[in-house]
């Protein structure tokens, strides 16, 4: 079987056991839709790959142990000095494992390597909740991901990035609006550390340009993302749009007309009985 048509099957499979496996995870226990995403591509990536390399299993990983962080934090009280302790360390078991910038090519890439990780999965965690954009974000930079490892012929990197392209995929279906959906923060760390490490794993070694190349595919995706949503016009608490005559709420117009029909009414009574 071909790398590209193993990699087709694998995001389609991701898509279907998300969509799957959220449908009575949502309506019971809404904030595990982390561990779902994270066993979802786990699963289908070792279907796909067999054991997957060091790199990749040290991602994985180092995810789904994030994505138990945001577990924890979602369900109570975590000091944010806990957790970008716990995200460094994280980082740091992913980079002792070989996925690293590789800019300088001395120990300088070490820290950047950690600091890089641990900023960018916080800012897809910021974009999930402020903007419920980061499920339509990941699936399209996981895809784009997929081709870039296969054309640089690394079918071990190219199947998890299409898993968990198809998984984010999985959750668009549960949006109250059409590609806006929150993923949660256990979802979102999870997806945020992989499509912040898979790229870095992808180019490290294959010079400065690439590297470079690596580090801005994530934060160039997040930019589009939350300019797309800050173009869409925001509604109001009345349903029209802010600075729009219609930004005024229902109620209050329908109580205007009623309030004007009586006062003509009263009007139009009070003349006939002057004139009789």
């Amino acid at each position: 079987m071909t790398p590209l048509l193993t990699s087709a099957l694998a995001g389609a499979a991701g898509c279907l056991l998300a969509a799957a496996a959220l449908r009575p995870v949502r309506r019971t226990v809404p904030y595990l839709g982390g561990l779902t995403l994270a066993a979802v591509t786990a699963g289908a990536t070792l279907a796909a790959l067999g054991p997957p390399d060091r790199r990749v299993s040290a991602v994985l990983l180092a995810a789904a142990a994030v994505a138990l962080l945001g577990l924890i934090a979602d369900v109570g009280a975590l000091p944010l000095a806990t957790r970008l302790i716990v995200e460094s360390v994280a980082a740091g078991g992913v980079v002792l494992c070989g996925v690293q910038v590789t800019l300088t090519g001395d120990w300088p890439d070490g820290p950047v390597s950690v600091m890089w990780i641990v900023a960018m999965t916080n800012a897809h965690a910021l974009l999930d909740r402020r903007g419920g954009a980061l499920a339509g974000v990941a699936a399209v930079t996981g895809a784009g991901l997929a081709g870039a490892a296969l054309l640089l012929a690394d079918p071990a990197l190219a199947v998890p990035a299409t898993v968990l392209s198809g998984a984010c995929l999985g959750f668009l279906p549960y949006g109250r609006r059409r590609g806006r959906v929150r993923l949660g923060p256990s979802a979102a760390l999870f997806a945020g550390f992989g499509l912040t490490c898979l790229p870095v794993a992808l180019a490290a070694g294959r010079g400065p340009a690439a590297m470079t190349a690596g580090m801005l595919v994530p934060a160039l995706a997040l930019v589009l993302g939350a300019g797309l949503y800050g173009v869409r016009p925001r509604r109001s608490a009345g349903g029209g749009r802010r600075g729009a005559p219609g930004g005024v709420p229902r109620d209050a117009r329908r109580g205007v007309r009623l309030g004007v029909r009586q006062s003509v009414r009263q009007s139009g009574r009070q003349g006939v009985r002057r004139g009789a």
